[in-house]
């Protein structure tokens, strides 16, 4: 026995953090829980808690059994804990040594001496400190009973036992174990330890178990041919004695093992892993990964016939630690879901007196982060590919994620959801040492594919946010391989042939192939699309879908590109020969016609700059958006380190590992501890454009099925906010905003033709503007507009013919024909829609072109016949006015009127009224309509109205109520404002000299300025156009044409 000197101190616990600290600018996005749970080991199950290390983390935690509560060793580990869960175990070894069966934590240290230091729980208190011999090599620590051995770990010659007595250390040599054989604890408490020994003769093995008295050093063999030893705390559990099938399990006393042991029937139990607790025996199979089994079996009691009894867990790991009270600690859930996290904890079972098991949940396990094995960034919205949701390697290795982003300042996390399932390696990863990769595009416009993201023959993408497949397009390439994306284009290669494929991904399944070429260097931006012919240095661009040909450049030392890269101005390219020898590489800025070089690195172009990774550099951004140098070389660019190489995970590959946000943003990377860190670049982003657009209609039929005008731009980076104004064109009144919020990509607009009151607008020419404010607050707003035409929708005053907005003239010839002249829009009338018959009983004696009344968005017409009959007629829209159009009758008597006339609404009901003059007295009367083709009784509204010439002229000053224009036989020129009270203002004069016409015609708008115009014919039949102002006088007239003497009646 030797003795050695023990030295006492005081240690200290502390707290820490495992994730890595990072820069103010930089955020850390919160990662997804992996499917599997996150790897655990109890190193220590004592009286009062248990220390625990756990994976991706090199801390030690003491957990107290009552409270749960946590405590963080002082010391840690080398490095963190790996597991690999396809593997379902640990990668490189885990930790051992820190102690077993009681509250004692022994740390191991091979400095400056080799020595263990014994402590309680996590520190705090006195602490002992056992030097471990010349020769000997520590194993494990029991109690306070240190165990050392001799020789090599795989042949141990000797065990030793080190124990602390009056201050001093003594070295007790185990003595009644076999020499020669690989000896091995396999587990003990405070008490005694379980050897197994193995030796091999010649290819023969065999085996032995014993159990060692730790106070005595007394060595007792147990059965040889057991499959498993466990201890418990009186008891010691032996599985796999008698015929050795392993069907039977035997329950020993520990206190004296020569007393018959208590079998236990267990041929059915499916225990991979059991122990005992108080009488019961609890186990539970290791995962089966043929199964896709990566999260723990059910842990289960044997039951009374060896089978299964009680569930006690849903999924557990195999490490059943027991405590010296008998309790065991397992993790686990409770429950098991088919798809997302578990949750994980430490769960004690404990032994009732009578022979039930209570479970506690002792403490939370906090989840694994998923690990991303793919990342795309388009216009703040972060997508990964991680090992979340579901794990099944073969065929899915877990789900896409998306995030959204800020899109102002910081690029803090705003939402995120769990979308469809992805699968594992693309080709671009073929030379990285990790498990998964997958090469990711973003769209832009909240879609994002992978490079090998073919389904079922169909290449295709998914929308950020929703699970489901989609859009998708079938290429009929063999092996299609997405290698670009843009909004609504993408560009497809054949991985095992010549051939590429540009294509639209129109809808679910709608997608299109637009062009299939010779497959070369190609790139998108919105809809220009980039490319270079076959064995040519020439790089050309063109609009999709039309194919419209832009900007030619060359590249700079006339090498053929193998790559390129677009984004708003910037062209990135590169030149590699089979070998992937680089040739050359440069950016292009189409704004200036001048090229830059661009290093020997992978590369991604971002908007106003580009990032390049080197192996020892890391990434490198270097900035464009002031221009390229004059030298050409791009060692003369602005450029700063974004990311040491050090802080990139393995995965380096791009749009893998790493990424940019071409549309404004940021770069994402993902780093070693799992967490994908957005990066702002500092570069500051172009100014808001619109970079592709599906055009509006330009003709809006309201009569149509359904319909609506719409529009869709895809935007260079975020929108703030956007609106939709529609003007009248000839009013310039504002008839309806559409607006909405943040536009991440597109914007999409869609209007119904109808006013904010849900009424039909009316018919004719209208103006659009859409306007978008920057999310990052750089560079003007966007401003985009267009025209549209109205028809189908409610009738302009005066529009019969054309259902196009303009006042139309009604004549009528002494031979029964009813003519609508057609307004041109520039003041003149020129086309006839004409309708006959009106002759006989049907001859007319006065015609009154009247607003509509019947509801069918068609002006009416109010005709009096030669029997004095009031009829309101209703043609179609742009239909004749004949006898037989459909009518309902006024009223009798109105041969008592010499004039009748519509100035519009007088009484501010917004219908349009009727004026009537009564021949025999000058009696002026309104007539106040009701809406529906009937008038309410007559009120008299003036006298003295004999000798004038009277026409409804409609709005003619701008104030929303009809007017009435009266010519006198001096031939002076009156107008008569209405009051919208059912009375007519003072007249005022207009002008003199109107006694040359014989008609006055008040036609609405013929000039399309949204102001009502007048037509006069002369006494020689010249017909004369007179513009309305808007305040009530006329600008010069304008000759229409000779030959209106055609027309007995102009109305």
């Amino acid at each position: 026995m030797i003795t050695l000197a023990v030295t006492a101190g005081t240690g200290v616990a502390t707290t820490g953090t495992a994730v890595a600290e990072t820069s103010d600018e930089t955020v850390v996005v919160s990662p997804g829980a992996r499917f599997v749970p996150r790897a655990t080991r109890v190193l220590n199950a004592g009286e009062t808690g248990f220390l625990t290390a756990q994976e991706g983390d090199d801390r030690l935690r003491w957990i107290d059994y009552a409270s749960g509560a946590a405590t963080v060793l002082a010391d840690r580990l080398p490095k963190p804990l790996a597991y690999d869960p396809e593997e379902g175990r640990p990668r490189g070894d885990w930790p051992t040594g820190f102690g077993r069966g009681s509250d004692t934590v022994a740390i191991h240290s091979p400095t400056p001496s080799p020595h263990v230091t014994l402590q309680q729980r996590a520190g705090g208190g006195a602490t002992t400190t056992v030097p471990i011999p010349e020769g000997q090599s520590y194993v494990e620590t029991y109690g306070t009973t240190v165990v050392t051995r001799t020789g090599t770990e795989r042949a141990t010659t000797d065990l030793h036992l080190l124990r602390t007595e009056a201050g001093k250390v003594t070295d007790q040599r185990l003595e009644g174990l076999p020499e020669g054989w690989n000896l091995t604890i396999s587990e003990g408490d405070s008490r005694s330890v379980v050897v197994r020994g193995i030796l091999w003769e010649d290819t023969t093995m065999k085996n032995g178990w014993w159990l060692v008295d730790l106070a005595s050093g007394q060595v007792t063999p147990l059965a040889a041919n057991a499959h498993a030893v466990t201890l418990g705390k009186d008891t010691l559990l032996q599985v796999g004695p008698g015929d050795g099938t392993g069907d039977v399990a035997e329950v020993f006393d520990r206190n004296d093992l020569s007393a018959p042991p208590r079998a236990l029937d267990i041929k059915n139990f499916p225990g991979d892993a059991m122990r005992l607790v108080g009488d019961a025996l609890i186990g539970v199979q290791a995962a089966n990964s043929g199964d896709n089994q990566y999260r723990g079996q059910p842990l289960y009691r044997l039951g009374a016939d060896g089978s299964t009894g009680d569930e006690l867990l849903a999924a557990a790991t195999t490490e059943l630690s027991w405590a010296p009270d008998g309790s065991v600690l397992v993790a686990g859930a409770e429950t098991v879901t088919e798809r997302g996290p578990l949750d994980w904890g430490y769960y004690r079972f404990t032994a009732a007196a009578d022979g039930t098991l209570t479970r506690k949940r002792v403490a939370d396990i906090e989840d694994m982060p998923a690990q991303p094995a793919g990342i795309a960034l388009g216009s703040g919205i972060l997508t990964t590919a991680d090992d979340s949701n579901l794990f099944q390697p073969y065929t899915y290795i877990g789900s896409y994620r998306s995030t959204w982003l800020k899109t102002s300042g910081r690029p803090e996390e705003i939402r995120t959801s769990v979308d469809g399932l992805t699968s594992g390696r693309d080709a671009d990863c073929g030379w990285l040492d990790a498990s998964y990769c997958v090469t990711m595009f973003a769209s832009g416009d909240g879609f994002h594919g992978r490079k090998e993201g073919t389904e079922q023959s169909r290449t295709m993408l998914f929308r950020n946010g929703d699970p489901k497949w989609g859009p998708t397009v079938t290429t009929g390439l063999m092996s299609p391989e997405l290698v670009d994306l843009s909004g609504r284009f993408g560009v497809v290669n054949e991985a095992s042939g010549g051939n590429q494929v540009i294509s639209e991904f129109r809808g679910p399944d709608s997608g299109t192939v637009l062009e299939k070429r010779p497959q070369g260097a190609a790139a998108l931006w919105g809809n220009t699309f980039w490319s270079n012919a076959p064995d040519s240095s020439t790089v050309s661009s063109k609009t999709l879908p039309a194919g419209t040909a832009g900007t030619t450049f060359t590249t700079l030392n006339k090498c053929v590109p193998s790559e390129l890269q677009a984004v708003g101005r910037w062209v990135y390219w590169e030149c590699r020969d089979n070998t992937n020898w680089l040739k050359g590489a440069g950016v292009y800025d189409r704004q200036t016609g001048r090229s830059t070089t661009a290093p020997d690195a992978k590369v991604l172009l971002g908007d106003g700059y580009f990032v390049a990774h080197t192996e020892k550099g890391g990434l490198t951004l270097f900035d464009l958006h002031d221009g390229l140098p004059a030298g050409g070389t791009y060692t003369a660019l602005p450029q700063r380190t974004l990311v040491s190489a050090a802080d990139l995970s393995e995965n380096t590959v791009r749009r893998a590992g790493w990424t940019v946000d071409r549309f404004g943003g940021h770069v994402a990377y993902t780093g070693d501890d799992r967490r994908v860190r957005i990066v702002p670049t500092g570069v500051p982003a172009s100014p808001l454009s619109v970079i592709d657009a599906k055009a509006p209609v330009t003709s809006l039929d309201l009569r149509a099925a359904a319909p609506s005008w719409a529009g869709t731009w895809w935007l260079s980076k975020p929108a703030e906010s956007w609106q939709l104004t529609v003007k009248n064109k000839a009013s310039g009144q504002v008839v309806r905003t559409v607006s909405g919020g943040e536009a991440r990509g597109t914007v999409a607009a869609t209007w119904d033709g109808k006013d904010p009151a849900g009424r039909p607008v009316a018919n004719g020419a209208y103006g659009w503007t859409l306007s978008a404010k920057p999310a990052d607050g750089s560079g003007a707003a966007l401003s985009v507009s267009g025209s549209v035409k109205v028809t189908g929708g409610a009738a302009v005053t005066r529009d019969f013919a054309g259902n196009d907005g303009v006042g139309d003239l009604l004549a009528f010839t002494s031979a029964g024909v009813a003519d609508f002249r057609a307004g041109t829009g520039t003041g003149l009338v020129d086309a006839r829609v004409s309708g006959s018959g009106w002759t006989d009983a049907n001859t007319v004696t006065s015609a009154v072109p009247f607003d509509d009344v019947s509801g069918d968005r068609c002006n009416d017409v109010l005709v009096r016949v030669k029997s004095g009959e009031l009829r309101a007629y209703k043609p179609s829209c742009g239909g004749a006015l004949k006898p037989t159009t459909a009518y309902t009758k006024v009223g009798l008597g109105w041969n008592v009127y010499d004039a009748l006339t519509s100035p519009g609404d007088l009484t501010g009901d917004g219908r349009a009224d009727l004026l009537a003059r009564e021949t025999s007295t000058g009696y002026l009367y309104l007539y106040e309509s009701r809406g529906d083709g009937a008038f309410q009784g007559r009120v008299r509204i003036g006298t003295g109205w004999k000798g004038y010439l009277l026409s409804g002229a409609g709005d003619l000053t701008g104030d929303g109520k009809g007017d009435l224009l009266a010519r006198d036989t001096a031939g002076v020129l009156w107008r008569y404002a209405g009051t919208a009270k059912g009375t007519l203002a003072s007249r005022v004069k207009v002008g003199g000299g109107w006694q040359v016409y014989n008609a006055l015609v008040g036609v609405g708008d013929l000039s399309g300025d949204g102001k009502a115009d007048l037509l006069a014919r002369d006494t020689s039949g010249v017909l004369w156009s007179y513009r309305g102002d808007g305040k009530g006088q006329f600008a010069t007239r304008v000759k229409v044409g000779g030959g209106w003497q055609m027309y007995s009646r102009l109305s």
